[in-house]
């Protein structure tokens, strides 16, 4: 069965961190957002029952390692949950950035899962449910639950438990650098420079922050509530994350932020034109800038 799909990336539009819990990953309040960047998955697959034998899968992304083995481990996984075998050849074509805070491999291995499912389904295999589903891209990682049903949304918990949020599209301009950031790195230079925060405080924090968020109607009230806690930590170990976003202030953005565990920052514009009138002047200064708009809004 061959199936090409495209994954999308994503931003925060708020990344709010709370304590970190026994599974050793922070509770979190974001705000995600989907954006028009995208790598193409190809699936040429067959499905069938495994009778204790493993099938021949392999799995191709022009030589990005980590990007191929958390397509794979996906597949692994809903293999080992439904007890049938995947044997063939996933390719991913990069469109997204690594290591740029923009859910790259997260997209990619929820990708994987739903078209899993779809060709177990049709060699005659057993349905795999959304919440099943969704048990599986928790084992894959945080972010991985959004991309199963990527919109604009709330995500608490870890980031895994969901909410759909009406916001308008946004117009942006995307800065990226060469130079990754790990997000375990981030993570745990955070924790070092930061006092551990209680549940309580976090709490009223996201609640409040969740308050403001579902009174945003316009592209310039979403702009004003622009938040990450991460940005400071992430600018300390990449000063240029934090030059990229005075740039884009400086030349005129409606607000700008680091998004995820960056590098990749973002600006907010008034207008898809203004978007790509500050996005051609930034990149003859010397910076990776692209174009780009969020999906799903309305």
């Amino acid at each position: 069965m061959h199936i090409t799909r495209s994954a999308p990336a994503k931003i925060n539009l708020t990344l709010l961190i709370g304590p970190s819990g026994p599974s050793g990953y922070h509770e979190l309040f974001t705000v995600f957002v989907p954006v028009d960047v995208y790598d193409v998955l190809s699936f040429g697959l067959e499905a069938r029952q495994a009778n204790g034998k493993q099938g021949d899968l392999q799995v191709k992304a022009h030589a990005i390692e980590a990007e191929a083995n958390i397509v794979a481990h996906a597949l692994h996984a809903l293999e080992r949950h439904i007890g049938w075998a995947f044997t063939g050849r996933v390719t991913i074509d990069k469109g997204i950035p690594m290591a740029a805070g923009m859910g790259g491999g997260s997209t990619d291995a929820a990708t994987a899962l739903l078209v899993g499912a779809d060709v177990l389904r049709e060699a005659g295999g057993p349905d795999v449910s959304t919440a099943e589903l969704h048990k599986l891209a928790r084992g894959l990682g945080a972010d991985v639950p959004f991309f199963l049903d990527p919109r604009p949304s709330f995500g608490r918990g870890i980031g895994d438990i969901l909410e759909p949020l009406p916001l308008p599209e946004l117009p942006l301009v995307l800065v990226y650098t060469d130079q990754p950031l790990s997000t375990a790195h981030v993570y745990r230079e955070f924790d070092v420079r930061n006092a551990g925060e209680e549940h309580a405080v976090f709490a009223a924090r996201a609640a409040a922050e969740e308050a403001r968020w579902r009174e945003v109607r316009t592209v310039g009230e979403v702009a004003r509530l622009l938040r990450n806690d991460l940005e400071d930590t992430s600018c300390e170990l990449l000063p240029g994350v934090c030059e990229a976003k005075e740039t884009l202030l400086m030349e005129g953005v409606l607000g700008a932020l680091m998004s995820g565990s960056g590098p990749t920052v973002y600006g907010v514009c008034g207008s898809h034109e203004e978007a790509a009138a500050l996005c051609a002047r930034v990149t003859s200064d010397g910076l990776n800038c692209r174009v780009a708009r969020t999906l799903g809004g309305e």
